[in-house]
């Protein structure tokens, strides 16, 4: 379980020939930089004199954040479970036409579920970017780099998980599936472009 990995035991993992963790790993991992970071300024908001009229927007940021942080940490484990359940498909037998059968619905399954668990990182890196943008325009202006950097690691952690999406769909021969995960795939990384954009504007604006 990641929660109870020491980091520098996780990368060497990722840096083996090991098949897992990989690719899915890293960009749930973008999302819970993504994530802390964008609570981190609502955490150096929180109790301050001059930011007193946003105090109650920053505790539920705060708290969504938290929220997403563990949702993330979750998906990484689910991202090596889906891994290892498409790679016990793929050793399954198909010697006979009824094994070869079961293998291919084994293997059907497997790839849609190996699609959706980077599919739904995209998907929270939409919500760590729309907490991000809050962070940029109300939180403490001392932080509002931290609310950059979540908005960078939450774009690094969909285009990641795009990328994951893409090579799962690849090996998915159900037409319509594929044809509504890549139009909303599309959707999902244009309003996360946007939100970005937003986000770095304010950053930079107030960095001076």
């Amino acid at each position: 379980m990641i929660r109870k990995q020491e980091i520098g035991q996780f990368m060497d993992d990722f840096a083996s020939d090991k098949p897992a963790p990989g690719g899915g790993s890293a960009a749930a991992l973008s999302g819970t930089l993504a994530a802390v970071a964008t609570c981190m300024v609502g955490s150096l908001t929180v109790g301050k004199e001059d930011y007193a009229d946003v105090q109650g927007e920053m505790e539920e940021l705060i708290e969504i954040t938290n929220g997403l942080k563990d949702d993330y940490l979750d998906l990484v484990n689910q991202d090596i479970e889906v891994f290892n359940s498409y790679m016990d498909a793929l050793k399954m037998p198909k010697k006979t036409s009824e094994e070869k059968e079961k293998r291919t619905k084994a293997l059907k399954k497997a790839s849609k579920k190996a699609t959706e668990v980077p599919f739904t990182m995209a998907k929270k890196s939409i919500e760590v970017l729309e907490q991000a943008l809050i962070a940029a325009e109300k939180g403490n202006t001392h932080a509002v780099s931290d609310a950059g950097v979540g908005a960078i690691e939450a774009w690094a952690a969909l285009e990641a998980a795009e990328l994951n999406v893409n090579i799962n769909l690849a090996a998915i021969k159900d037409e319509d599936y594929v044809a509504d995960k890549r139009a909303e795939m599309k959707e999902l990384k244009e309003k996360a472009q946007e939100l970005k954009a937003e986000v770095l504007e304010i950053t930079n604006q107030k960095i001076g």
